[in-house]
């Protein structure tokens, strides 16, 4: 019997034509919304990515606090924010640069982990930061099979500072001079937690007679003469290599012009200075005392700085004073006579961990000297890369500090401390790094 086609035969092909048409038009749905969610989430990530890079760099670079739209400022931890469609905000610019952030149907968060798994992160105050980026997607062909209405588009991106303290906290620069780092009168070094490094092929360039020095390592280019019961822990390595200045590159900040301070300025007690240039210089003695140092960078052209006396105290957190001058006016720093100085230098920005920074141009033979019984509370480095600093008389510093000087003298018990990440006195090799 021949097979029949009638009107049954008919409807089966025409279902089954429309079928294929409806799978048809769900894989092609698919293809085009799948495609589309695919590209999205690569775009989401890039997003992620480039705001979490540059928020992390600024904060590292300290601009995150000093701009017209400030991020991951203030005490920690740091609430998460979320940006604005027209968010001046680095990241969020950044994020929104990349495609996310303009519209409603986009949320760019902002929040400050103070962990990164896998990462050893350097111990400044916001060491990581975290970027996630969402949009509402509508789909849009596989709707009409069945498909969700909308997709979530969802990236996150995470960035870190690591550090590695510097391997010294002691730098004698001197090239050649005999006692480019000494030690005498009963001195006592310690250094234990860093190095001391001394940049002389002098067959005396390391001298330290009566006194101790330790340190985690004393490297010497030239020789050493240790002499009256005096001691070098570990044994000096002599034949070093040089040390390079790790402030070498470290940037000259604007000097502004002698208006507000056009001579020697010397406060009154309980004054509160404020960040400028001062030409003259400061100096704090005669009776005053209490006197205050906002924070901020101080240009002190000319003069120099002076805190003496017993019983003075002066205090400035957050500050750097950057010295210069002609060789005829440049009068460095002394802190003496049993005067009380607490200071801290920056603890982000260009100047971290930098307290006093002379200007490299100075040949002046006028010291940087704390002597007479100062009591020190100072966090921060002493960067003199041209002229030297003595530490004598009982001078004690009870935080941490680092010396860099062309020659670096200690005498009759003078103590330093060490910061053992070089968070607090900027001798840490930092890097960023996207974790995430």
């Amino acid at each position: 019997m021949k097979p029949s086609f009638g009107p049954r035969g008919g409807q089966a092909i025409i279902l089954l034509v429309v079928a294929m048409g409806i799978f048809m038009f769900g894989a092609l749905g698919l293809a085009i919304d799948g495609g589309q969610i695919y590209a999205q989430f690569q775009m989401a990530q890039t997003a992620a990515d480039a705001a979490a890079e540059a928020g992390i760099l600024s904060i590292e670079q300290g601009t995150n606090a000093t701009s017209t739209y400030t991020f991951g400022t203030g005490a920690t931890p740091i609430a998460s924010y979320v940006c604005t469609t027209t968010d001046g905000r680095t990241p969020c610019v950044y994020a929104r640069d990349n495609g996310f952030g303009a519209t409603a149907s986009d949320t760019v968060t902002l929040s400050y982990p103070a962990t990164i798994s896998g990462v050893t992160l350097s111990s400044v105050t916001v060491p990581a930061f975290t970027v996630t980026v969402k949009r509402i997607l509508n789909n849009g062909m596989i709707r009409f099979v069945g498909g969700p209405a909308h997709t979530t588009i969802s990236a996150k991106a995470i960035a870190g500072i690591t550090g590695t303290a510097s391997t010294y906290c002691i730098y004698a620069l001197n090239k050649s001079a005999s006692g480019a780092f000494s030690a005498t009168n009963g001195a006592s070094v310690d250094a234990s937690g860093c190095g001391i490094a001394v940049n002389s092929n002098s067959s005396s360039a390391l001298t330290v007679t009566g006194s101790t020095v330790t340190a985690s390592v004393i490297d010497v280019v030239g020789k050493t003469d240790i002499s009256n019961g005096g001691s070098a822990t570990p044994a000096p390595n002599t034949g070093a290599a040089a040390a390079t200045d790790p402030f070498a590159s470290l940037p000259v900040p604007p000097l502004g012009n002698c208006t507000a301070h056009p001579t020697t300025t010397n406060p009154a007690t309980n004054a509160v200075l404020t960040p400028g240039t001062y030409c003259g210089g400061i100096y704090v003695g005669n009776g005053a005392t209490n006197v205050t140092f906002s924070s901020g960078n101080y240009i002190i052209d000319g003069g120099g700085l002076s805190f003496n006396g017993s019983g003075k105290t002066v205090i400035g957190n957050g500050v750097m004073f950057y010295l210069t001058g002609t060789n005829s006016t440049y009068d460095s720093v002394a802190i003496q006579n049993g005067v009380s100085v607490t200071f801290s230098a920056p603890t982000s920005g260009t100047y971290q961990g930098v307290l006093f920074f002379q200007d490299r141009s100075i040949t002046s033979s006028q010291d940087a000297a704390v002597t007479g019984g100062a009591s020190m509370a100072i966090t921060g480095t002493f960067y003199f890369p041209t002229t030297n600093i003595t530490f004598s008389n009982g001078t004690s510093a009870a935080s941490y500090i680092a010396l860099i000087a062309q020659q670096v003298w200690f005498t009759s018990g003078a103590k330093v401390k060490n910061d053992p990440t070089g968070t607090y006195t900027g001798l840490s090799s930092k890097s960023v790094v996207l974790a995430q």
